[in-house]
């Protein structure tokens, strides 16, 4: 047997949404855990919302906003300046150098775009002297 395949077939990664209030869904978890052979990484992680669309609204139209027209940036670059800024991380590679990588803001949970515009407002108050609004001082037309 191709012990590459074999490999990659054990690599697979199974996401599975358990809600543990849920006996049925208990079961569900408990049945696939019994047929599994080998060592295996069961990882379990709070499901948190994905960022709402009131928080994207916000984004775009206040914080990218105001400093596109503060730093004379299109608003893409605004966003991708912000991004290397507050949401890049560093992963290794097979040759042993490291690679700079960059989170979308459509990959945060509803916590993570509040730390994110959060780290964003504080930037822009102490490093340009701009004052971003909060959400609830921003008053929207109808």
């Amino acid at each position: 047997m191709d012990n590459g395949n074999e490999n990659k077939k054990e690599s697979k990664m199974i996401d599975l949404l358990i809600n543990f209030d849920n006996e049925e869904d208990k079961k569900k978890l408990f049945s696939i855990m019994k047929v599994l052979k080998g060592e295996h990484v069961v990882a379990i992680k709070k499901k948190r919302a994905q960022r709402s669309t009131q928080q994207s609204k916000y984004y775009w139209g206040v914080v990218i906003a105001y400093l596109s027209e503060e730093l004379g940036y299109t608003k893409e670059e605004v966003h991708q300046l912000m991004g290397r800024m507050f949401l890049k991380y560093v992963k290794s590679v097979p040759d042993g150098t490291e690679e700079v990588f960059v989170r979308s803001t459509t990959s945060l949970n509803s916590l993570e775009m509040t730390e994110y515009i959060e780290s964003i407002r504080t930037f822009a108050l102490s490093e340009l002297g701009t004052y971003i609004p909060d959400p609830n001082e921003i008053i929207y037309e109808k």
